[in-house]
């Protein structure tokens, strides 16, 4: 009974998972080429956790790898993975981002939501390149960034770049969608009159023959 019961919510949360992840894929899938390619790159950042971001050769000829989460990486790490959910939140989430906009006090666009973001990663990565000469220096004969460091610069600057052609969309997309609607109400103007001599009609019928 209790092994029925296990599958049971085993077979629940496989469906949850596969609703989910289904649903993550329409919307991505009405995306533009650019949010495509922000998604696909925040899944080349997040493999970059699983390669060395650093390696020091030390003088006895010893090679340590570290990774993003190491204290040498500067724990970087743990922001890739916050921004791996936050970047897909801005772009997927539609009534829950907008409910979270309504509580902050100021509001910014995704486009600049995801700038601001992944430049703050960006000035990391840089600032980690610093370091790493100073690692040099002072830890080991040879200090060189690992495969890890390079996904995650690479996918980095394509997003940024990626983030410059949504805007761009949206805004077209805005602006047509603005368009229409100012059509709209001209060709609601040519027909006004008729809306005007159907009113007067009814107020003559309305009046009293005295």
């Amino acid at each position: 009974m209790s092994d029925y019961i296990t599958n049971s919510k085993n077979r629940k949360l496989k469906t949850k998972i596969l609703l989910f992840l289904s649903r993550i894929n329409i919307w991505a899938g009405k995306l533009p080429l650019s949010g495509q390619v922000i998604i696909l790159m925040e899944w080349v950042l997040l493999l970059s956790l699983f390669f060395p971001w650093l390696q020091l050769v030390y003088l006895n000829n010893v090679v340590n790898e570290y990774y993003a989460f190491s204290h040498f990486a500067l724990f970087v790490g743990y922001g890739v993975c916050a921004v791996t959910l936050i970047i897909p939140f801005f772009l997927l989430s539609h009534t829950k981002k907008e409910h979270l906009r309504g509580i902050l006090p100021f509001r910014l666009s995704d486009t600049q939501a995801i700038v601001f973001i992944m430049s703050i990663l960006l000035m990391t990565l840089l600032n980690l390149v610093i370091v790493n000469s100073l690692y040099t220096a002072e830890l080991a004969v040879w200090a060189t960034l690992g495969i890890g460091f390079k996904m995650a610069f690479s996918s980095i600057t394509c997003i940024l770049v990626a983030s410059y052609f949504l805007s761009k969309s949206t805004k077209s997309a805005n602006t047509d969608i603005y368009y229409i609607d100012h059509q709209t109400d001209d060709e609601l103007d040519e027909y006004r009159w008729i809306l005007t001599r159907d009113d007067e009609k009814k107020k003559k019928n309305m009046s009293l023959p005295i």
